[in-house]
Protein backbone atom coordinates (compact mmCIF):
# COMPACT_ATOMS: atom_id res chain seq x y z
CA UNK A 1 0.00 0.00 0.00
CA UNK A 2 0.72 3.65 -0.82
CA UNK A 3 1.60 5.79 2.20
CA UNK A 4 -0.61 8.52 2.53
CA UNK A 5 0.70 12.13 2.14
CA UNK A 6 -1.19 14.86 3.88
CA UNK A 7 -0.15 18.37 2.32
CA UNK A 8 -0.10 21.80 3.36
CA UNK A 9 -0.76 21.06 7.13
CA UNK A 10 -0.38 24.11 9.09
CA UNK A 11 1.06 24.88 12.88
CA UNK A 12 0.97 27.42 14.87
CA UNK A 13 4.37 29.02 17.13
CA UNK A 14 4.13 30.40 20.12
CA UNK A 15 4.41 33.69 18.74
CA UNK A 16 1.08 33.25 16.15
CA UNK A 17 3.59 32.47 13.32
CA UNK A 18 2.00 29.62 10.79
CA UNK A 19 4.48 27.10 9.49
CA UNK A 20 3.39 24.74 6.89
CA UNK A 21 3.93 20.94 6.22
CA UNK A 22 4.14 17.95 4.46
CA UNK A 23 3.20 15.14 6.31
CA UNK A 24 4.18 11.24 5.18
CA UNK A 25 3.07 8.78 6.89
CA UNK A 26 1.79 5.13 6.51
CA UNK A 27 -1.83 4.10 4.45
CA UNK A 28 -2.56 2.03 7.84
CA UNK A 29 -4.45 3.83 10.33
CA UNK A 30 -2.41 3.69 13.98
CA UNK A 31 -0.16 6.24 15.96
CA UNK A 32 3.21 6.26 14.60
CA UNK A 33 6.62 7.10 15.94
CA UNK A 34 7.46 10.80 14.26
CA UNK A 35 10.32 12.04 12.18
CA UNK A 36 10.49 15.98 11.83
CA UNK A 37 12.66 17.34 8.55
CA UNK A 38 12.42 21.45 8.81
CA UNK A 39 13.83 23.10 5.20
CA UNK A 40 14.22 26.96 4.21
CA UNK A 41 14.56 25.14 0.38
CA UNK A 42 10.55 24.15 -0.06
CA UNK A 43 9.33 21.30 1.37
CA UNK A 44 8.23 20.56 -2.08
CA UNK A 45 11.34 20.14 -3.94
CA UNK A 46 11.55 16.21 -4.40
CA UNK A 47 15.49 16.57 -5.02
CA UNK A 48 16.60 18.63 -1.70
CA UNK A 49 13.57 16.63 0.05
CA UNK A 50 14.30 12.89 -1.06
CA UNK A 51 17.14 12.83 -2.99
CA UNK A 52 19.99 13.74 -0.82
CA UNK A 53 19.28 11.88 2.56
CA UNK A 54 16.64 10.17 3.12
CA UNK A 55 12.99 9.94 1.12
CA UNK A 56 10.33 10.39 3.53
CA UNK A 57 7.84 8.34 1.55
CA UNK A 58 10.26 5.58 1.65
CA UNK A 59 10.64 5.98 5.25
CA UNK A 60 6.85 6.48 5.71
CA UNK A 61 6.82 2.96 4.18
CA UNK A 62 9.48 2.37 7.09
CA UNK A 63 6.64 3.02 9.83
CA UNK A 64 7.36 6.38 10.45
CA UNK A 65 5.29 9.52 10.19
CA UNK A 66 7.40 12.27 8.90
CA UNK A 67 7.01 15.95 8.70
CA UNK A 68 8.73 18.11 6.05
CA UNK A 69 7.97 21.64 6.73
CA UNK A 70 9.03 25.00 5.39
CA UNK A 71 10.88 26.77 8.33
CA UNK A 72 10.10 30.79 9.47
CA UNK A 73 9.70 33.05 6.44
CA UNK A 74 10.50 30.39 3.63
CA UNK A 75 8.44 29.32 0.77
CA UNK A 76 5.00 28.67 2.45
CA UNK A 77 5.62 29.35 6.39
CA UNK A 78 4.84 32.90 7.50
CA UNK A 79 6.80 34.94 9.57
CA UNK A 80 10.16 36.39 8.77
CA UNK A 81 13.89 34.74 8.17
CA UNK A 82 16.04 35.11 10.95
CA UNK A 83 18.85 33.05 9.67
CA UNK A 84 19.06 29.97 12.11
CA UNK A 85 18.32 31.80 15.23
CA UNK A 86 14.68 31.36 14.91
CA UNK A 87 14.98 27.55 14.92
CA UNK A 88 15.36 26.95 18.69
CA UNK A 89 12.38 28.17 19.46
CA UNK A 90 10.75 26.87 16.10
CA UNK A 91 11.89 23.48 16.68
CA UNK A 92 10.79 23.11 19.93
CA UNK A 93 7.39 23.99 18.69
CA UNK A 94 7.39 21.67 16.10
CA UNK A 95 8.57 19.00 17.86
CA UNK A 96 5.80 19.36 20.16
CA UNK A 97 3.33 20.11 17.67
CA UNK A 98 4.26 16.65 15.61
CA UNK A 99 4.17 15.03 19.23
CA UNK A 100 0.53 16.05 19.78
CA UNK A 101 -0.60 14.96 16.50
CA UNK A 102 -3.34 11.73 16.18
CA UNK A 103 -1.23 10.22 13.50
CA UNK A 104 1.94 10.13 16.08
CA UNK A 105 2.61 7.89 19.26
CA UNK A 106 4.42 11.50 21.07
CA UNK A 107 7.84 9.97 20.21
CA UNK A 108 9.95 12.56 17.69
CA UNK A 109 13.25 12.40 15.89
CA UNK A 110 14.79 15.47 13.62
CA UNK A 111 17.13 14.73 11.32
CA UNK A 112 18.76 16.64 8.57
CA UNK A 113 21.87 17.86 6.88
CA UNK A 114 23.60 21.40 6.30
CA UNK A 115 20.85 23.92 7.40
CA UNK A 116 18.38 21.17 8.02
CA UNK A 117 20.91 19.96 10.51
CA UNK A 118 21.22 23.81 12.17
CA UNK A 119 17.75 23.36 12.34
CA UNK A 120 17.59 19.89 14.49
CA UNK A 121 20.58 21.13 16.38
CA UNK A 122 18.46 24.35 17.50
CA UNK A 123 15.47 21.61 18.62
CA UNK A 124 18.19 19.73 20.42
CA UNK A 125 19.41 22.61 22.01
CA UNK A 126 15.56 23.72 23.25
CA UNK A 127 15.30 20.43 24.75
CA UNK A 128 11.08 19.88 23.84
CA UNK A 129 9.94 17.33 26.18
CA UNK A 130 9.23 14.59 23.31
CA UNK A 131 12.25 15.03 21.37
CA UNK A 132 13.82 11.33 21.53
CA UNK A 133 16.56 11.22 19.23
CA UNK A 134 18.19 13.60 16.73
CA UNK A 135 20.80 12.42 13.30
CA UNK A 136 22.59 15.49 11.80
CA UNK A 137 24.86 15.68 9.08
CA UNK A 138 26.99 18.17 7.29
CA UNK A 139 25.89 21.14 9.31
CA UNK A 140 26.66 23.56 12.09
CA UNK A 141 26.20 23.05 15.89
CA UNK A 142 27.15 26.92 16.20
CA UNK A 143 26.72 29.28 13.91
CA UNK A 144 29.68 32.12 14.78
CA UNK A 145 32.64 29.77 14.06
CA UNK A 146 31.01 28.53 10.96
CA UNK A 147 30.52 32.16 9.52
CA UNK A 148 33.75 33.53 11.04
CA UNK A 149 36.08 30.37 11.06
CA UNK A 150 39.48 31.86 13.11
CA UNK A 151 37.90 35.38 12.24
CA UNK A 152 37.95 35.10 8.64
CA UNK A 153 34.65 35.58 7.04
CA UNK A 154 33.15 32.24 4.98
CA UNK A 155 32.81 34.88 1.79
CA UNK A 156 32.79 32.56 -1.43
CA UNK A 157 29.93 30.16 -0.06
CA UNK A 158 28.13 32.77 2.00
CA UNK A 159 27.58 35.25 -0.52
CA UNK A 160 27.11 32.72 -3.39
CA UNK A 161 24.34 30.75 -0.81
CA UNK A 162 22.42 34.09 0.33
CA UNK A 163 21.93 35.47 -3.23
CA UNK A 164 20.48 32.14 -4.05
CA UNK A 165 18.13 32.31 -0.96
CA UNK A 166 17.04 35.56 -1.71
CA UNK A 167 15.23 34.56 -4.95
CA UNK A 168 12.13 33.52 -2.65
CA UNK A 169 12.88 36.35 -0.10
CA UNK A 170 12.34 38.51 -3.32
CA UNK A 171 9.06 36.64 -4.36
CA UNK A 172 7.82 37.14 -0.62
CA UNK A 173 8.44 40.93 -1.00
CA UNK A 174 5.31 43.16 -1.41
CA UNK A 175 5.84 45.12 -4.05
CA UNK A 176 4.68 45.25 -7.88
CA UNK A 177 6.19 43.07 -10.48
CA UNK A 178 8.54 45.34 -12.04
CA UNK A 179 10.35 45.88 -9.07
CA UNK A 180 10.37 41.98 -8.26
CA UNK A 181 11.90 41.32 -11.99
CA UNK A 182 14.42 43.81 -11.55
CA UNK A 183 15.33 42.37 -8.21
CA UNK A 184 15.28 39.04 -9.84
CA UNK A 185 17.06 39.74 -12.58
CA UNK A 186 20.00 42.11 -10.19
CA UNK A 187 20.24 38.20 -8.19
CA UNK A 188 20.93 36.31 -11.56
CA UNK A 189 23.23 38.97 -12.79
CA UNK A 190 25.20 39.03 -9.68
CA UNK A 191 25.55 34.90 -9.73
CA UNK A 192 26.11 35.01 -13.16
CA UNK A 193 29.30 36.78 -12.50
CA UNK A 194 30.52 34.92 -9.30
CA UNK A 195 33.95 36.25 -8.86
CA UNK A 196 32.85 39.94 -9.45
CA UNK A 197 30.11 39.75 -6.87
CA UNK A 198 32.73 37.77 -3.98
CA UNK A 199 35.53 40.81 -4.97
CA UNK A 200 33.01 43.20 -3.90
CA UNK A 201 34.56 45.99 -1.24
CA UNK A 202 32.95 46.57 0.96
CA UNK A 203 31.35 43.50 1.11
CA UNK A 204 27.78 45.40 3.02
CA UNK A 205 27.92 46.69 -0.83
CA UNK A 206 27.19 43.27 -2.32
CA UNK A 207 24.26 43.91 -4.95
CA UNK A 208 20.61 42.71 -3.30
CA UNK A 209 22.04 41.86 -0.01
CA UNK A 210 22.56 45.17 0.71
CA UNK A 211 18.86 45.54 0.84
CA UNK A 212 17.58 45.21 4.18
CA UNK A 213 14.29 43.66 2.56
CA UNK A 214 15.41 40.47 1.40
CA UNK A 215 18.91 39.67 3.46
CA UNK A 216 19.22 41.27 6.84
CA UNK A 217 21.08 38.40 7.98
CA UNK A 218 23.66 39.56 5.85
CA UNK A 219 25.05 42.74 7.62
CA UNK A 220 24.43 41.08 10.81
CA UNK A 221 27.06 38.50 9.84
CA UNK A 222 29.21 41.07 8.32
CA UNK A 223 29.02 44.01 10.99
CA UNK A 224 29.10 41.61 14.20
CA UNK A 225 32.19 40.80 15.07
CA UNK A 226 33.85 36.92 16.91
CA UNK A 227 32.39 37.40 20.15
CA UNK A 228 29.78 39.96 19.49
CA UNK A 229 26.73 39.15 21.66
CA UNK A 230 25.14 38.63 18.72
CA UNK A 231 26.27 35.28 18.15
CA UNK A 232 25.11 34.48 22.33
CA UNK A 233 21.67 31.98 21.64
CA UNK A 234 21.76 28.78 22.67
CA UNK A 235 23.40 26.20 21.31
CA UNK A 236 24.98 22.53 22.09
CA UNK A 237 28.34 23.90 21.11
CA UNK A 238 27.91 26.17 23.79
CA UNK A 239 26.27 23.52 26.54
CA UNK A 240 26.65 20.37 25.09
CA UNK A 241 24.73 20.07 28.70
CA UNK A 242 21.58 20.40 26.51
CA UNK A 243 22.12 17.16 24.37
CA UNK A 244 20.35 15.04 26.07
CA UNK A 245 18.94 12.46 23.65
CA UNK A 246 20.87 10.52 21.70
CA UNK A 247 22.85 12.51 18.80
CA UNK A 248 24.56 10.73 15.57
CA UNK A 249 26.51 13.23 13.70
CA UNK A 250 28.05 12.37 10.20
CA UNK A 251 30.89 14.83 9.64
CA UNK A 252 33.26 15.61 6.68
CA UNK A 253 36.81 16.41 6.80
CA UNK A 254 36.51 18.85 3.86
CA UNK A 255 33.53 20.72 4.95
CA UNK A 256 33.45 24.29 6.32
CA UNK A 257 30.98 23.09 8.87
CA UNK A 258 32.82 20.16 10.17
CA UNK A 259 34.65 22.12 12.86
CA UNK A 260 31.90 22.54 14.82
CA UNK A 261 30.32 19.09 14.49
CA UNK A 262 33.52 17.66 16.05
CA UNK A 263 34.39 19.53 18.76
CA UNK A 264 30.73 18.71 19.97
CA UNK A 265 31.82 15.25 19.33
CA UNK A 266 34.58 15.72 21.58
CA UNK A 267 32.88 17.25 24.41
CA UNK A 268 30.61 14.84 24.11
CA UNK A 269 33.00 11.81 24.60
CA UNK A 270 32.37 9.10 27.04
CA UNK A 271 28.44 9.42 26.50
CA UNK A 272 28.18 6.08 24.36
CA UNK A 273 24.51 7.08 23.57
CA UNK A 274 25.90 9.05 20.62
CA UNK A 275 27.79 8.41 17.47
CA UNK A 276 29.96 10.01 15.39
CA UNK A 277 30.54 9.32 11.75
CA UNK A 278 34.04 11.16 9.97
CA UNK A 279 34.46 11.16 6.52
CA UNK A 280 37.01 12.28 3.97
CA UNK A 281 33.73 13.87 1.62
CA UNK A 282 33.85 17.58 0.80
CA UNK A 283 30.41 19.36 2.17
CA UNK A 284 27.74 18.46 -0.67
CA UNK A 285 29.98 15.06 -0.99
CA UNK A 286 27.40 13.49 1.41
CA UNK A 287 24.96 13.40 -1.28
CA UNK A 288 27.01 11.62 -3.79
CA UNK A 289 30.19 10.40 -2.43
CA UNK A 290 32.37 13.12 -4.35
CA UNK A 291 35.64 13.75 -2.10
CA UNK A 292 37.57 15.78 -5.26
CA UNK A 293 40.19 15.03 -7.54
CA UNK A 294 40.65 11.71 -6.15
CA UNK A 295 37.68 8.76 -6.03
CA UNK A 296 38.10 6.89 -2.97
CA UNK A 297 36.51 3.64 -3.15
CA UNK A 298 34.04 2.70 0.68
CA UNK A 299 33.00 6.53 1.02
CA UNK A 300 29.40 6.39 -0.63
CA UNK A 301 26.90 9.14 -0.37
CA UNK A 302 23.38 9.55 -1.12
CA UNK A 303 19.97 8.28 -0.20
CA UNK A 304 20.93 4.94 -0.81
CA UNK A 305 23.66 5.16 2.03
CA UNK A 306 22.37 7.26 4.19
CA UNK A 307 18.25 5.72 4.41
CA UNK A 308 18.79 3.07 5.87
CA UNK A 309 20.85 4.98 8.48
CA UNK A 310 18.00 7.44 9.24
CA UNK A 311 15.74 4.13 9.60
CA UNK A 312 17.87 2.13 11.32
CA UNK A 313 19.04 5.19 14.21
CA UNK A 314 15.33 6.30 14.95
CA UNK A 315 14.26 2.41 14.87
CA UNK A 316 16.27 2.47 17.76
CA UNK A 317 15.80 5.19 19.68
CA UNK A 318 11.72 6.01 18.47
CA UNK A 319 10.74 2.33 18.86
CA UNK A 320 13.16 0.74 20.83
CA UNK A 321 14.00 -1.30 17.50
CA UNK A 322 17.33 -3.42 17.04
CA UNK A 323 17.83 -1.73 13.37
CA UNK A 324 18.51 -4.67 11.78
CA UNK A 325 16.56 -4.66 9.54
CA UNK A 326 18.53 -2.22 7.82
CA UNK A 327 22.05 -4.29 7.35
CA UNK A 328 23.23 -1.11 5.27
CA UNK A 329 23.58 0.55 8.15
CA UNK A 330 25.44 -2.05 10.24
CA UNK A 331 28.72 -0.44 9.31
CA UNK A 332 28.51 3.07 10.76
CA UNK A 333 26.50 1.35 13.71
CA UNK A 334 27.85 -1.37 14.60
CA UNK A 335 30.96 -1.67 17.40
CA UNK A 336 32.62 1.53 19.17
CA UNK A 337 31.04 5.05 18.69
CA UNK A 338 33.06 6.29 16.32
CA UNK A 339 33.58 5.29 13.14
CA UNK A 340 36.46 7.27 10.98
CA UNK A 341 38.12 7.31 7.37
CA UNK A 342 42.20 7.15 7.31
CA UNK A 343 42.88 9.16 4.14
CA UNK A 344 46.25 7.77 2.36
CA UNK A 345 45.18 4.25 3.58
CA UNK A 346 40.97 4.78 1.97
CA UNK A 347 40.30 2.63 5.21
CA UNK A 348 37.68 2.98 7.99
CA UNK A 349 38.84 2.79 11.92
CA UNK A 350 36.54 2.99 15.23
CA UNK A 351 37.36 4.71 18.61
CA UNK A 352 35.72 4.90 21.41
CA UNK A 353 35.61 8.65 21.16
CA UNK A 354 36.90 11.87 19.21
CA UNK A 355 39.74 12.51 18.83
CA UNK A 356 41.47 8.56 18.66
CA UNK A 357 43.69 8.96 21.67
CA UNK A 358 47.35 9.90 20.60
CA UNK A 359 50.33 12.04 21.93
CA UNK A 360 51.25 14.97 19.64
CA UNK A 361 54.28 14.84 18.24
CA UNK A 362 55.94 18.22 16.88
CA UNK A 363 57.68 19.26 13.38
CA UNK A 364 59.40 22.14 13.42
CA UNK A 365 59.41 24.45 10.89
CA UNK A 366 63.14 25.84 9.60
CA UNK A 367 64.88 26.92 6.27
CA UNK A 368 67.79 28.14 4.41
CA UNK A 369 66.58 31.69 4.60
CA UNK A 370 63.95 31.30 1.92
CA UNK A 371 61.20 29.31 2.23
CA UNK A 372 58.49 31.12 -0.39
CA UNK A 373 57.03 28.75 -3.26
CA UNK A 374 57.33 24.70 -3.21
CA UNK A 375 60.98 25.37 -5.05
CA UNK A 376 62.24 27.29 -1.80
CA UNK A 377 63.95 26.17 0.38
CA UNK A 378 61.87 25.97 3.47
CA UNK A 379 61.84 22.27 5.53
CA UNK A 380 60.02 20.43 8.38
CA UNK A 381 61.93 18.30 10.61
CA UNK A 382 60.42 15.74 13.48
CA UNK A 383 61.64 17.78 16.76
CA UNK A 384 64.41 15.85 18.68
CA UNK A 385 65.65 14.48 15.62
CA UNK A 386 69.24 15.95 16.51
CA UNK A 387 69.45 18.61 14.22
CA UNK A 388 68.44 21.86 15.72
CA UNK A 389 66.81 24.87 13.95
CA UNK A 390 68.60 28.06 14.22
CA UNK A 391 66.50 30.29 16.28
CA UNK A 392 68.27 33.84 14.86
CA UNK A 393 66.18 33.00 11.09
CA UNK A 394 62.98 33.18 9.48
CA UNK A 395 61.44 33.86 6.07
CA UNK A 396 59.09 36.78 4.99
CA UNK A 397 56.31 36.59 2.52
CA UNK A 398 54.18 39.52 0.47
CA UNK A 399 50.76 39.05 1.12
CA UNK A 400 48.41 41.27 -1.12
CA UNK A 401 44.85 41.99 -0.52
CA UNK A 402 44.93 42.98 -4.51
CA UNK A 403 46.37 39.31 -5.57
CA UNK A 404 45.72 37.01 -3.13
CA UNK A 405 46.53 34.17 -2.14
CA UNK A 406 44.01 31.35 -3.74
CA UNK A 407 41.72 28.72 -2.77
CA UNK A 408 42.52 25.23 -4.13
CA UNK A 409 39.84 22.57 -2.86
CA UNK A 410 39.28 21.47 0.67
CA UNK A 411 36.15 22.90 2.53
CA UNK A 412 35.06 25.63 -0.01
CA UNK A 413 31.41 24.48 -1.29
CA UNK A 414 30.94 27.35 -3.90
CA UNK A 415 31.38 25.26 -7.54
CA UNK A 416 31.19 28.05 -9.64
CA UNK A 417 34.19 30.01 -8.19
CA UNK A 418 36.29 26.56 -7.92
CA UNK A 419 36.56 23.28 -6.97
CA UNK A 420 36.37 21.56 -3.58
CA UNK A 421 37.72 18.22 -1.92
CA UNK A 422 41.17 16.91 -2.80
CA UNK A 423 42.92 19.59 -5.92
CA UNK A 424 46.38 18.98 -6.55
CA UNK A 425 48.31 21.73 -4.27
CA UNK A 426 50.59 22.37 -7.00
CA UNK A 427 48.26 24.71 -9.29
CA UNK A 428 49.29 27.04 -6.74
CA UNK A 429 52.07 26.14 -4.57
CA UNK A 430 54.51 27.55 -7.31
CA UNK A 431 53.68 30.89 -6.16
CA UNK A 432 55.98 33.56 -4.25
CA UNK A 433 53.12 34.04 -1.60
CA UNK A 434 53.18 31.27 0.28
CA UNK A 435 55.88 29.87 2.63
CA UNK A 436 56.35 26.15 1.99
CA UNK A 437 58.03 23.92 4.24
CA UNK A 438 58.34 20.32 3.55
CA UNK A 439 60.01 17.04 5.11
CA UNK A 440 61.88 14.60 3.94
CA UNK A 441 60.61 11.26 2.35
CA UNK A 442 59.36 9.54 5.31
CA UNK A 443 61.20 6.02 6.18
CA UNK A 444 57.86 5.07 8.36
CA UNK A 445 54.23 5.83 7.66
CA UNK A 446 52.79 8.58 9.83
CA UNK A 447 49.07 8.25 11.12
CA UNK A 448 47.42 11.51 12.74
CA UNK A 449 43.71 12.09 13.84
CA UNK A 450 42.44 14.64 15.38
CA UNK A 451 42.85 18.51 15.53
CA UNK A 452 46.16 19.40 13.76
CA UNK A 453 47.83 22.82 14.95
CA UNK A 454 50.43 25.45 13.90
CA UNK A 455 52.27 27.26 16.49
CA UNK A 456 54.36 30.29 15.21
CA UNK A 457 56.17 32.77 16.27
CA UNK A 458 54.82 35.05 14.02
CA UNK A 459 55.45 38.96 12.87
CA UNK A 460 53.99 41.52 10.16
CA UNK A 461 54.72 45.13 8.84
CA UNK A 462 50.80 45.37 9.57
CA UNK A 463 48.64 45.89 12.86
CA UNK A 464 46.23 42.99 11.47
CA UNK A 465 47.05 39.95 8.86
CA UNK A 466 45.12 36.48 8.04
CA UNK A 467 47.46 33.53 8.49
CA UNK A 468 45.96 30.77 6.58
CA UNK A 469 47.70 26.88 6.89
CA UNK A 470 46.95 24.08 4.70
CA UNK A 471 48.49 20.55 5.44
CA UNK A 472 49.82 18.86 2.56
CA UNK A 473 50.65 15.21 1.94
CA UNK A 474 53.28 15.15 -0.94
CA UNK A 475 53.61 11.69 -2.78
CA UNK A 476 55.79 10.43 -4.51
CA UNK A 477 55.17 11.08 -7.82
CA UNK A 478 54.74 15.12 -6.97
CA UNK A 479 50.48 14.67 -6.10
CA UNK A 480 50.20 17.21 -3.44
CA UNK A 481 47.02 15.78 -1.18
CA UNK A 482 45.34 19.22 0.76
CA UNK A 483 45.00 17.14 4.18
CA UNK A 484 43.70 19.81 6.49
CA UNK A 485 43.15 23.91 6.42
CA UNK A 486 42.68 26.39 9.15
CA UNK A 487 43.35 29.98 9.68
CA UNK A 488 43.46 32.96 12.22
CA UNK A 489 42.51 36.58 11.81
CA UNK A 490 45.35 37.95 14.21
CA UNK A 491 43.28 40.79 15.46
CA UNK A 492 40.89 37.77 17.04
CA UNK A 493 43.84 35.81 18.57
CA UNK A 494 43.48 36.73 22.30
CA UNK A 495 39.72 36.80 22.38
CA UNK A 496 39.23 40.38 21.33
CA UNK A 497 38.50 42.06 18.59
CA UNK A 498 41.24 44.61 18.63
CA UNK A 499 44.50 42.71 19.29
CA UNK A 500 46.63 44.57 16.80
CA UNK A 501 50.19 43.15 15.93
CA UNK A 502 53.22 45.72 16.84
CA UNK A 503 54.47 46.14 13.38
CA UNK A 504 57.68 43.64 13.01
CA UNK A 505 57.21 42.39 16.88
CA UNK A 506 56.97 38.62 17.03
CA UNK A 507 53.79 37.60 18.80
CA UNK A 508 52.76 33.73 19.48
CA UNK A 509 49.97 32.51 17.54
CA UNK A 510 48.63 29.33 16.91
CA UNK A 511 46.80 28.53 13.89
CA UNK A 512 43.90 25.55 14.84
CA UNK A 513 43.33 23.44 11.23
CA UNK A 514 40.03 21.39 10.44
CA UNK A 515 39.72 17.88 12.28
CA UNK A 516 41.19 15.31 10.12
CA UNK A 517 42.69 11.44 10.20
CA UNK A 518 45.29 10.42 7.42
CA UNK A 519 48.04 8.68 6.95
CA UNK A 520 51.08 9.84 5.55
CA UNK A 521 52.84 6.63 4.25
CA UNK A 522 56.59 5.69 3.71
CA UNK A 523 58.02 7.18 0.80
CA UNK A 524 55.64 10.43 1.07
CA UNK A 525 56.41 13.90 2.62
CA UNK A 526 54.72 16.16 5.15
CA UNK A 527 54.46 19.62 3.89
CA UNK A 528 52.70 23.19 5.45
CA UNK A 529 51.84 26.23 3.71
CA UNK A 530 51.26 29.26 5.20
CA UNK A 531 49.77 32.46 3.43
CA UNK A 532 48.66 35.35 3.98
CA UNK A 533 44.88 34.84 2.33
CA UNK A 534 42.57 32.02 0.59
CA UNK A 535 40.76 33.29 -1.50
CA UNK A 536 38.00 33.57 -2.31
CA UNK A 537 36.60 30.84 0.67
CA UNK A 538 37.94 33.84 2.77
CA UNK A 539 37.75 37.69 3.09
CA UNK A 540 40.44 39.43 2.50
CA UNK A 541 42.46 41.19 5.07
CA UNK A 542 43.38 45.00 3.96
CA UNK A 543 46.12 45.38 6.70
CA UNK A 544 44.31 48.04 8.52
CA UNK A 545 42.67 48.45 11.51
CA UNK A 546 39.33 48.64 9.36
CA UNK A 547 37.08 45.25 9.69
CA UNK A 548 38.32 43.89 6.71
CA UNK A 549 34.45 43.33 5.42
CA UNK A 550 33.87 46.87 6.25
CA UNK A 551 36.46 48.34 4.21
CA UNK A 552 37.19 49.63 0.73
CA UNK A 553 40.39 48.33 -1.63
CA UNK A 554 41.72 51.42 -1.80
CA UNK A 555 42.63 51.49 1.95
CA UNK A 556 44.42 48.26 1.67
CA UNK A 557 47.79 47.91 2.40
CA UNK A 558 50.89 45.41 1.03
CA UNK A 559 51.94 43.64 4.16
CA UNK A 560 54.93 41.38 4.18
CA UNK A 561 54.50 38.40 6.97
CA UNK A 562 57.17 36.98 8.59
CA UNK A 563 57.40 33.30 10.16
CA UNK A 564 60.27 33.26 12.99
CA UNK A 565 62.25 29.69 13.07
CA UNK A 566 62.63 28.05 16.57
CA UNK A 567 59.25 27.66 18.25
CA UNK A 568 57.70 27.60 15.26
CA UNK A 569 56.33 24.00 14.92
CA UNK A 570 53.05 21.67 13.16
CA UNK A 571 51.32 19.97 16.11
CA UNK A 572 50.18 16.67 15.00
CA UNK A 573 48.01 14.31 17.11
CA UNK A 574 49.29 10.62 15.89
CA UNK A 575 47.88 7.50 16.76
CA UNK A 576 48.76 3.64 15.74
CA UNK A 577 48.65 3.45 11.58
CA UNK A 578 47.26 0.25 10.22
Amino acid sequence: MHPMIETAVEMTTRDGVTLVADVYRPAADGRWPTLLHRTPYDRTDPTLVSAIVADPLWLARQGFAVVVQDVRGRFASGGDLDFAHQEHDDGHDAVEWAAAQPWSDGAVGVYGSSYHAISAYAAVAARPPHLRAALTMIGAADLAPTVRPGGTFELGFLTLYALGQSLDAVRRLDVDDAERAALTGRIVAALSAPAATVGTLPLTDVDVLSDPRIAPYWADWLRHEPGDAYWDRPTVAADPGRVDVPLLQVASYRDFMAPTMFALAARLAGDTRHRLVAGPWAHGGVYTGHTGARVLPGTPGGVGTWGPLVAAWFDVHLRGGTGAAYPAAARWLAGEPVRYHVGGENRWASAPSWPPSGAGTSWLLGSGGDARSAAGDGHLRPDGDGRPVREDTADTVRADPRDPFPTCGGAFPAGSLGPDGIQDQRAVDHRADVLVYTSEPLAEPVTTAGVPRLVLRFSSTAPDADVCVTLVDVEPDGFAVPVAEGALRTRYRLGGTRDWLVPDEPAEIEVVLHDTAHTFRAGHRIRVHVAGACYPRRSRNLHTTTVPELGGLDEAVVAEHTVHHGPSRLVLPEVASG
